[in-house]
C-alpha cells in the first residue's frame, strides 16, 4: 500500500501559467448523503487546454491535492472551488496518483 492508502505509483506535477485553469474535467468526490469518497479523478483532458499541452496529466488520474490542500473527502464541488482558486494564484501543485490498469 502506498502513502494516502492508494496502491498506485503517486507523483507531483507543478503547472504556471494556468490562470485560464488546466483544461481538465473531474468525476468523483464525497457523497455526504451516502458518506461514500470516491475520489476526484481526471474524468477527461481537454483538447487544446494546459494539461493536454503539457501531456502529463492523464484521464483515470486520481488527485489527492492541489496546492497541498487535500481532495480526500470533498465534494465534487469543492474539488472545482479548490482547482479555480488554485488557478487563480497562477501557479498549481497537483499530488496525483496513477494506476495505468485502472485506466
Amino acid at each position: 500500500m502506498g502513502p494516502h492508502g492508494i496502491n498506485r505509483a503517486v507523483q507531483r506535477l507543478e503547472f504556471s501559467d494556468c490562470r485560464k485553469g488546466l483544461g481538465v474535467k473531474i468525476i468523483g468526490g464525497y457523497r455526504e448523503l451516502t458518506c461514500e469518497d470516491f475520489g476526484i479523478y481526471i474524468k477527461r483532458v481537454i483538447v487544446g487546454g494546459l494539461a493536454a499541452l503539457d501531456g502529463r496529466l492523464k484521464s483515470g488520474d486520481l488527485i489527492l491535492d492541489v496546492n497541498n490542500i487535500s481532495l480526500i473527502r470533498v465534494t465534487n464541488e469543492r474539488a472545482v472551488e479548490i482547482l479555480r482558486s488554485a488557478s487563480l494564484s497562477n501557479h498549481m501543485s497537483l499530488l496525483i496518483a496513477r494506476d495505468d490498469k485502472s485506466r
